[in-house]
């Protein structure tokens, strides 16, 4: 049997400019992930008070049975997990503190 993890991140809140932006940012790191690591990204149009907000839904996904096999299988699987999030959510602070910036 093979373990597989899946977190799901949402920022909502967002603009229209703002979820595209950060999802063009992180589109170049999806293209090199490791066997068994998966980034998907979409967004959401959501009510607001008389605005549009989009919500940027981040899913990442990790599979035991594609994994190098160094060490522990399920230990492996979670810290791949958990290093990719962590690296998915600083790619999208600097998105948005440039955006800010910027405006």
């Amino acid at each position: 049997m093979s373990l597989r993890c899946s977190v799901q991140v949402r920022i909502e809140g967002l603009s229209d400019t703002q979820s595209s932006t950060v999802m063009d940012a992180l589109s170049p790191d999806n293209t090199s992930m490791p066997k068994g690591l998966a980034v998907a990204m979409r967004d959401e149009e959501q009510a607001g008070q008389g605005d549009k907000l989009r919500t940027l839904i981040i899913e990442c996904t990790g599979d035991e049975g594609s994994l190098d096999k160094r060490g522990s299988g399920a230990s492996r699987v979670m810290g791949h997990l958990v290093g990719t999030i962590d690296e998915v959510l600083e790619h999208v602070q600097v998105s948005l503190k440039v955006m800010d910036r910027d405006a």
